[in-house]
């Protein structure tokens, strides 16, 4: 709907309609959907879902939004041509819309496929500022070198993960008691964005079960589970961390592409993707359960730090999936990639991240810890 020009863009509210498919968005476009474990069906099945309200009161908030940015004579013009759009084409796209929305899952709605298309995977501007979000982390009361508090961190995701997969990790609710819907926290670690031309896709691994570290333009893939599918001790991790060898001289930073314009940086993994090392080494980034980026600088106050989170080093970073970023003093954060998740889904990760004990690298037997190499030429 024109704002300015005080029109009702028709051609746009069919597409709006026609996008809630009746098939999950995950399931038609990614080829891959995170799905919850069933131990949450029931938590699921009780909460409400999104109502689609009634148009005239659509209608009615939008010329209240539209009101402070328009003249009189503006205002005048959209009221008029929102009256029209109520008599005519109005009551029958309601309706497909409702139609479309009633055939979607329980725990899915009629903005899913305009959230992921319109709102994040559609734009292609560079995600670096323009959609990636930073929390920053609170630091251990006591110093911990970055290695260690690496360690930590990634052993606490693993841990994350692995109880959201077997259905030990709480439900949420809200502050009365009402349920939240979970649907989207399978996606918060093991997805990736794939840049595409015109508009990009998500892919979601199986069973992640390895973190994707830079080290200084280098890469590398950590395991985080062991053989039975249970998270490895801190120590272990620190120990694989601690293998990790000092990076070549001319490392290809590969990951500033993915702080590069969608189409471009398309084109540019197209390329790289011609080489099975570099398909290979892409896979197993995409594919990693989150990225790591240990960080040679050190932000002297929080709004480096901020800085430094939200839009740092491109080289040391991978903007396509969630990362955690450790810096050489130890300070921590995490960015991460907005389409497939909501903040209020990643702030659980961050409040079970930031539970990290301040001794926990020292309580298991170092040993065991391993390292792959992925290389790009």
């Amino acid at each position: 709907v024109g704002v300015g020009r005080g029109y009702c863009n028709t051609r746009m509210l069919q597409r709006a309609a026609a996008a809630a498919a009746p098939k999950r968005w995950w399931l038609a476009n990614s080829g891959s959907a995170p799905l919850l474990a069933p131990a949450y069906a029931a938590h699921q099945r009780s909460v409400p879902r999104l109502p689609i309200p009634p148009l005239g009161e659509t209608l009615e908030r939008y010329l209240r939004a539209a009101q402070p940015l328009q003249t009189l004579e503006e205002h005048s013009a959209t009221r008029a041509a929102v009256a029209q759009f109520f008599d005519t084409d109005g009551p029958g796209l309601q309706r497909l819309l409702e139609e479309a929305d009633a055939a979607l899952p329980h725990d899915s709605s009629y903005l899913e496929s305009l959230w992921y298309r319109l709102a994040y995977l559609g734009p292609r501007s560079p995600v670096p500022i323009h959609a990636n979000p930073c929390f920053t982390l609170a630091p251990p009361s006591r110093h911990t070198p970055p290695l260690e508090r690496a360690a930590g961190l990634l052993a606490k995701a693993a841990q994350w993960a692995h109880a959201l997969r077997t259905g030990t990790l709480t439900a949420p609710t809200a502050k009365g008691g009402s349920p939240l819907c979970m649907a989207l926290l399978p996606a918060v670690l093991g997805t990736a964005r794939i840049p595409r031309q015109g508009c990009d896709v998500l892919h979601s691994a199986s069973a992640p079960d390895a973190a994707a570290v830079c080290r200084r333009g280098e890469w590398y893939s950590v395991p985080l589970f062991d053989a039975t599918g249970a998270p490895l001790p801190p120590a272990t991790l620190l120990d694989s961390l601690k293998q990790l060898p000092p990076a070549a001289a001319h490392a290809p930073a590969v990951g500033a592409l993915t702080a590069w314009r969608r189409d471009e940086w398309a084109e540019a993994r197209a390329a790289l993707s011609s080489s099975p090392q570099n398909e290979s080494s892409l896979k197993a980034i995409d594919e990693a359960l989150l990225v790591l980026s240990l960080d040679d600088s050190a932000p002297a106050s929080p709004t480096e730090l901020a800085r430094a989170s939200l839009c740092g080093d491109a080289t040391a970073r991978w903007y396509d999936k969630l990362q955690l970023l450790v810096f050489a003093d130890g300070q921590a954060a995490i960015n991460f990639e907005h389409a497939p998740q909501d903040g209020a889904q990643v702030v659980s990760l961050a409040s079970h991240l930031a539970e990290a004990g301040e001794h926990e690298a020292g309580e298991h037997e170092a040993g065991g810890g391993r390292a792959a190499a992925r290389s790009f030429r």
